[in-house]
């Protein structure tokens, strides 16, 4: 297995079905549609169909996830959008 940095984020893709990410710092959420990962560079929501997470390394900073990938995106205000569950479920 080779080493990846924590400090640095990547994404690799492979035929929309596999995704390589480095420089993750958490996942906060998943579910067959959709998973969220806090990385160095911010949140990302990857959405699609029967995601699931293949390898997970916090200590290294790096995840596999498979499925079907619809879309990759990360939330311009990722700040304020926590913020507004916060207030949802105060």
């Amino acid at each position: 297995m080779e080493k990846h940095n924590p400090r640095t984020h990547s994404i690799a893709m492979e035929n929309r079905q596999q995704i390589s990410l480095t420089g993750v710092a958490k996942v906060q959420s998943f579910d067959p549609k959709e998973i969220v990962v806090e990385t160095i560079q911010g949140l990302l929501s990857i959405k699609g169909e029967k995601l699931g997470i293949k390898h997970l390394d916090l200590k290294a900073g790096h995840v596999e996830i498979e499925g079907f990938i619809d879309a990759m995106i990360y939330p311009k205000n990722s700040a304020s959008r926590q913020n507004l569950w916060k207030k949802i479920f105060r």
